[in-house]
């Protein structure tokens, strides 16, 4: 089990200023030790994801958890997660997707693209609270994930990969 770190860096790529000024609220108040950023559109966060590639000490810039809305501007929430998912370096990274959608088509494309959870956004905010704080214990002290320091050598294909790869 993983142990509850200060350093634990979320990425909240939302475009409602609103919802994210509740969800960084949220976090103080149910005192989550964090470090959060914020980002509104698809284009700007997948900039912001692939930027440290090609530097190994960008590990420490990498978030530990995503945080996504499906309603953006621009490329939209499942386009960004398919973009991710399809990284071999960004892909260990928890995604998941936060939005007021409650539509069957985008529970199951976001799933196909590779969410790790899909979860309507509260609508009152003692729930906002209650949602946020069980998130990030859960992904910071519950659940095993790669570290940051071990993507870049996940980030390496597998036999697997690389035989499916090279398959027309």
């Amino acid at each position: 089990m993983n142990s509850i770190r200060s350093d634990f860096h979320i990425l909240l790529i939302e475009d409602s200023r609103a919802d994210a000024k509740i969800i960084e609220r949220a976090l103080k108040e149910g005192n989550v030790a964090h470090r959060l950023t914020v980002i509104p559109d698809g284009r700007q966060a997948l900039e912001f994801l692939f930027s440290s590639h090609g530097d190994v000490h960008a590990a420490d810039g990498q978030p530990d958890l995503i945080l996504l809305d499906l309603n953006l501007p621009g490329l939209d929430g499942c386009q960004v997660l398919t973009r991710i998912k399809q990284d071999l370096y960004l892909r260990p990274i928890p995604v998941v997707i936060l939005t007021t959608s409650n539509r069957e088509e985008d529970i199951l494309s976001t799933y196909r693209a590779g969410a790790n959870s899909y979860i309507p956004k509260p609508t009152e905010y003692p729930s906002y609270c209650e949602l946020v704080t069980t998130l990030c214990h859960y992904w910071m002290g519950t659940a095993v994930t790669v570290p940051r320091t071990l993507r870049r050598a996940s980030a390496v294909p597998s036999p697997e990969e690389q035989v499916s790869d090279s398959q027309p």
